[in-house]
């Protein structure tokens, strides 16, 4: 069903669609509707519904700043990179939810031929706290999720 749109089209019917038609303004006003486009803070809703985590629990766990993740689930902010994999991390969201709020977010997606993003994978794979997934990434050289903060 993710490959579902409205009407019941899927992606590649809808791509065929949009290569044959003569102008966009037909395929958007017949096949998209603004209203019904996945939008980040939704998603990210629907996966802490999913895992029952509340936005008290993912801040704490992920050390974001609470006013900075309010403004998140508001829709007011689109985080980066690396606040998205704390998210997911913390949730803990699959790979597939993963990379889908990375799209949402215009975040490159995860991909295996990059190193880091290969131990990310893995991490994730092998349900790896965030922590673990920080302290993971140190031990190989690569760059942490966060950098821990001492006093």
């Amino acid at each position: 069903m993710k490959n579902q749109q409205k009407n019941g089209l899927t992606t590649s019917q809808l791509l065929s669609i949009i290569k044959k038609s003569g102008h966009f303004s037909e395929v958007t006003a017949a096949y998209h509707d603004k209203e019904t486009e996945p939008v980040f803070c939704h998603f990210l809703y629907h996966l802490m519904d999913k895992y029952a985590k509340t936005p008290k629990e993912i801040i704490s766990a992920s050390g974001i700043e609470r006013s900075y993740f309010y403004h998140i689930l508001s829709g007011q902010k689109t985080p980066g990179r690396n606040i998205i994999l704390r998210i997911c991390l913390c949730l803990p969201a699959t790979l597939s939810e993963t990379n889908q709020l990375l799209r949402l977010a215009h975040q490159g997606t995860l991909y295996a031929k990059v190193r880091r993003d290969a131990a990310v994978i893995f991490a994730i794979e092998k349900k790896y706290t965030m922590q673990q997934t920080n302290d993971f990434l140190i031990s190989e050289q690569e760059l942490p999720l966060y950098r821990e903060e001492h006093s």
